[in-house]
């Protein structure tokens, strides 16, 4: 049962921690700086990690933290406010209760220093963030691909829309790109660029690495469209990125995207969940879409190679994402009800193997928690990592 923690701290900071499961103690989970928090809202995502972790069997408990603020402050002022967020969550940090991350509008470095504040070394938990956005994307690629190879898309003819330019968003559109299917829009906080004959994407990377935010501005390609129709352009797969709760009861009916693969955590609210269901749009569970983060760092910390990596998401992804739209089909429910009972059944799986008081799950366990304090070097465990993360998805 998730643990919500509400946080007051000088000066006028707003935040939340919600710590939605354990394994021995310990839950993992990004740290956000957004606007739209709710106690509601936390609790969701907190939970959609749970999942995430449990679809990727990892013996990994799931949490998120939140601070209510704009992302684009300046960045003295950003880092003022990580600090303070920082105290107020010193004892939960510390005891590793709840290990931080990265995630919508914090980068790895904000991570850094936030646990720098408080006395901390990041090497504490050998982190490895600035490529869990590259590895989110390569999954919601591969579970867009999977999808409509099932529903028979031609992809050479497919159009694809990405809300959210930011590291998953540019992630997930270069991929699309190289693999020659067409993106016709993106959009960022600052607006929407459009082009019905596709865009450019690295240039548009490219560009967005200068101005960031206002690439959509900056760029002389497409035309500059409001960033809310995003959602309702007639496309065949729709990647929402960005913010959570894109697709709400209000526009789930002007959807016009076949599958709909998202880097965003709980990008649908519950009440538009039978709209997609019952129009026949293919939603693939923000779990099993954005899973990538979180497994590919965790064998990049394990020494796997990179171009493995890459393969395996991809590979593996696409398994899992082609066998649980078959399985659901075949038992008539809906996909996310069927993915979630798999995940929560790999995650109990997962915890009673490390939590076990065999002599086995003890020695396991006590390996891992040296592993992640950088006192057993990766190199130790590299050899059996392969094997180790095959064995996962069962």
């Amino acid at each position: 049962m998730s643990e919500l923690i509400s946080i007051s701290a000088e000066p006028n900071i707003k935040g939340y921690l919600v710590i939605d499961s354990t394994v021995n103690g310990h839950s993992h989970g990004g740290l956000r700086i957004s606007p739209d928090l709710s106690p509601e809202l936390m609790t969701q995502i907190a939970r959609a990690m749970t999942l995430k972790y449990g679809f990727c069997g990892l013996p990994v408990g799931g949490a998120k933290a939140g601070i209510v603020a704009d992302p684009e402050m300046p960045p003295e002022s950003k880092r003022q406010l990580l600090k303070s967020f920082g105290r107020a969550l010193e004892p939960f940090i510390k005891s590793g209760s709840y290990i931080p991350a990265e995630d919508l509008g914090v980068s790895s470095d904000d991570i850094k220093f936030m646990l720098k504040s408080i006395g901390l070394k990041d090497q504490r938990w050998g982190l490895t963030w600035k490529t869990s956005g590259f590895y989110t994307g390569i999954t919601v690629f591969a579970a867009a691909v999977a999808a409509a190879r099932l529903i028979s898309l031609d992809l050479k003819r497919a159009s694809v829309a990405v809300e959210g330019f930011g590291n998953v968003g540019t992630s997930a559109a270069r991929f699309f790109w190289e693999r020659g299917i067409r993106v016709v829009a993106i959009s960022t906080s600052q607006g929407a660029i459009y082009d019905k004959a596709g865009l450019d994407i690295g240039e548009l990377i490219r560009l967005r690495e200068q101005a960031g935010s206002q690439v959509v501005n900056l760029s002389d390609q497409g035309e500059k469209i409001d960033k809310s129709r995003l959602v309702e352009l007639d496309v065949d797969i729709f990647s929402p990125c960005a913010q959570s709760y894109s697709i709400t009861p209000d526009n789930a009916r002007r959807v016009a995207a076949r599958i709909i693969s998202p880097g965003a955590n709980a990008p649908i609210t519950a009440e538009a969940e039978p709209v997609l269901f019952h129009r026949k749009i293919l939603v693939i569970p923000d779990f099993v879409a954005n899973c990538g983060g979180v497994l590919g760092t965790s064998m990049k910390r394990a020494g796997l190679k990179e171009d493995y990596i890459r393969h395996f998401l991809e590979d593996k992804i696409s398994q899992q994402v082609a066998g649980i739209i078959e399985a659901a089909e075949k038992e008539k429910v809906a996909l996310g009800a069927y993915a979630q009972r798999i995940a929560e059944e790999r995650f109990l799986r997962a915890k009673a193997s490390a939590e076990g008081k065999n002599l086995t799950a003890r020695a396991f366990s006590f390996a891992l928690k040296l592993y992640r304090k950088g006192f057993i070097p990766y190199q130790v465990v590299t050899p059996v990592a392969s094997r180790y993360f095959e064995k996962r998805f069962t």
